[in-house]
Formats: C-alpha cells, structure tokens, sequence
C-alpha cells in the first residue's frame, strides 16, 4: 500500500499516461467499469471508451497499424470535444492513455494547455527495466513484429549507459527521463510517480483512490483478472511462428480481429499455464544492464523533486538471467486454444458484418415484426454468409469466399 495522503486539490485533473507495460490495461478496465460509481463521488472518467487512445492519437496524429497498413486517424476535433469536456466536468477528473508517454515537446505543451495548466497533476508509473522490456517486446510480437527476443533487446534495449533521451524504447520505458520531459511544462510538485511492485496487484488502485478521494477498495473492487498476462516462452514463439507465416496475407484489420483478437486474447484470457511453461528471460548482458539502469533511474527519481508513490527499491528486482532454451515442441493444448481463439474471432467478425448488412437492407424495418433482423450465423446458407462478408471484407480474401462458396453448393 502506498503511504496514505491528501487527495487531490478538488477540480483536479489527473493524467495518467502510463507509460506501457505498467498496469494500464487493467486500472483503465477498472475505471471504465466504475465510470458511473466514480461520478456519484464526484469523479468524471470522460467519454465511453475503456481509456482515451482515440483521444491520444487525435493530438498526436498517432498512426494504429503497420506502416504499409494503419488505421484512419481520428479527427482532430476528437481532441478538442474532448478538452472542453474536460473543462466542464465537475470535481476531480481522470485522463488515461499510455499514448502521452510517448508525446514530443510540442505535443506535451499542447496536452497541458489542453487540459487544463492550473487543474493538471500528472501521474507516472516506473516499473523495473527488465520486466518492461520483455513486455515491451511482447507486445511488438503481438503488434505483428516478428523478432525474436535477444534480437529485439540488440535493437532496442542495450545502450552503453543510462542517458536522458527523447526518442526510442527508453524515452518512454525510463520513468526519470518522463519526469525530466514532463517538467517542462508542468510543475514538478503536480508531478506523482507510483512505483510498480510486481507482488502487490492492488498498489496501483489504491493510490488511484488516494488522489482521488475515493473510498477505499472501490477501484479494486473493479479490476478484473489479469487479462493482458504476459506470453509465456511457448507461446510466444508460436505466436512469433505465425505471424512470420501469414502476416503477408493478411491486414491491419485481419490481423488485428484475428490474432490479436482471437489468437492472443484466447491465450491471454482462457488458458491458464502450467508451471512447467517456461517464461521468456533475459539474457546476462540484458540482465547486467538492466540492474545498472533501475540504480540510475533510483537515484535520479530520487532527487527529482516529484512525488514518489512506493518503494523506490522495488526497481532493482530485475527477472534474473537466463539462458533459454530452443523451443522445437509446442504443447497441443496450447496450439488448441490459439487455433480456437481464431475461429470464434472468425465468427464473431461473420457476425458483426451479417448484422450490419441486415440493418442496411431496403424495407428491412417494416419487416421487422415478421422476421428477426439477425440470424445465428450457423443458420445463415453459405451463398449467402458469402454475399454478405464480400460486402464487408477486403478483396484480399473475397476471391476465397467465393471459393469456398461454389464448393458447398
């Protein structure tokens, strides 16, 4: 728990920006869920949104996607809707996105101005450099990178020594950097930074009810299992197997509704792993880097003039060195669930695209009384599912539609 203090000044907005790999998933699920509990104590969590990436990306005009392939931007009025939202709530408020850890100076100076330069109090979460790097890197493969980890760790996470730094991994992953790039433009006594401990799953809503004035226990009391676990070795691999396989033939969107919706939600979400699964590790070169970079990022957080939430010293237990494996098997269980977590990924976009078109049918609402809208999809001929899902689906796949169409008469 974190020493008890005062809540924030009433008016307040708070801004979380993470950065990733620090919890955020499961304190904005929890926020999200209390949104309603949250406005009875005088708290606005805005919008309807698990957290405010659309928000995030409409400032920032940050790209969700491949390179080659992303998704259309967010308007720029996204953002501002937003900020007058936000200067019209009530009470205390609460910002969420790991996106505005990764802000520019121009970027962080619009966000204050934005928000609010008298109400804001920004809230910065350190992790150890270890665990945040093999998460980092998971979260790469599941994005469709398909590097292995030491590859990945060469690339971005070894450095000579710690430095502050404005770009990359450790722009971003360094929570000492964040305050020195944040100070900027916000006073560093508006400036709190909650250090993660890896034992203690409650820490982070505890201190979001501290700032809050909330009660204690009602943002846990939210959170839902650990949904965004981390990949084990196996599966990681077989993941990374994959994506090498067919991330050619799919899209963006594809991808995203297939593997990262299906493949990797299933894992993540339904299966419960052996402890026998080994566990991606760092390598000792990796490992030897990482205690360096928790004993510069203590010192300097330490004299930093911000808020320190937690044990400083939870930054130095860094995953040990290990040396793994070559994984040549992949239990069949595992291959199940992943294959699974496809296929009903699968039917739920037949679905979703079936109910669309049915809405969009000419006089389908006077019909409405004598036929249902929807049907099951099982129910549904496949000459028809087939029409359907041509509307609806790049041509990278119609021609198989239809494929498979004529073949089942």
């Amino acid at each position: 728990m974190p020493t008890p203090r005062a809540a924030l000044p009433e008016g307040s907005v708070l801004l979380h920006i993470g950065p990733h790999k620090t919890g955020t998933t499961a304190i904005q699920g929890a926020l999200a869920a209390a949104r309603e509990v949250l406005a009875e104590h005088g708290v606005t969590y805005p919008g309807h949104a698990g957290a405010h990436h659309s928000e995030a990306r409409a400032l920032r005009r940050h790209p969700a996607g491949w390179a080659n392939d992303t998704e259309p931007l967010p308007d720029q009025r996204v953002w501002r809707r937003f900020t007058r939202a936000v200067s019209q709530a009530p009470g205390r408020v609460v910002v969420s996105s790991e996106l505005f850890a990764q802000s520019d100076a121009a970027e962080r100076a619009q966000v204050v101005e934005g928000l609010g330069r008298d109400r804001l109090q920004l809230l910065v979460a350190a992790r150890n450099p270890g665990s945040i790097a093999i998460s980092t890197w998971q979260q790469v493969l599941r994005d469709g990178k398909t590097g292995r980890l030491d590859d990945w760790l060469e690339q971005r996470f070894r450095r000579e020594a710690p430095a502050l730094t404005s770009a990359g991994f450790w722009s971003w992953a360094d929570a000492a950097t964040l305050v020195d790039l944040w100070s900027e433009v916000i006073d560093l006594d508006r400036i709190h930074v909650i250090v993660i401990d890896e034992s203690d799953r409650t820490l982070l809503a505890s201190t979001f009810e501290q700032l809050l004035g909330l009660p204690e226990g009602l943002l846990a009391s939210h959170m839902r299992p650990a949904g965004n676990r981390g990949l084990t070795a196996p599966e990681a691999e077989l993941l990374r197997q994959v994506i090498a396989l067919a991330r050619d033939q799919l899209t963006w969107a594809e991808f995203t509704l297939l593997i990262r919706g299906g493949f990797v939600r299933r894992l993540q979400t339904v299966r419960t792993p052996p402890p026998s699964d080994p566990r991606p590790a760092l390598p000792q070169w990796a490992a030897a880097q990482a205690a360096e970079e928790a004993d510069a990022i203590i010192g300097r957080l330490r004299v930093s003039g911000a808020h320190i939430i937690g044990d400083l010293e939870n930054l130095r237990r860094v995953p040990a060195a290990s040396v793994s494996p070559p994984l040549d098997q992949i239990p069949t269980e595992m291959a199940a669930e992943a294959v699974t977590g496809v296929i009903t990924a699968a039917l739920r976009g037949m679905a979703r695209a079936q109910r669309q078109a049915a809405g969009q049918v000419p006089g389908q609402a006077s019909r409405a009384k004598q036929t249902p809208a929807v049907r099951p999809v099982g129910e549904v001929p496949t000459r028809e599912l087939a029409g359907i899902l041509a509307r609806r689906v790049p041509s990278g796949i119609r021609r198989r539609i239809r494929g498979q169409a004529r073949r089942n008469g």
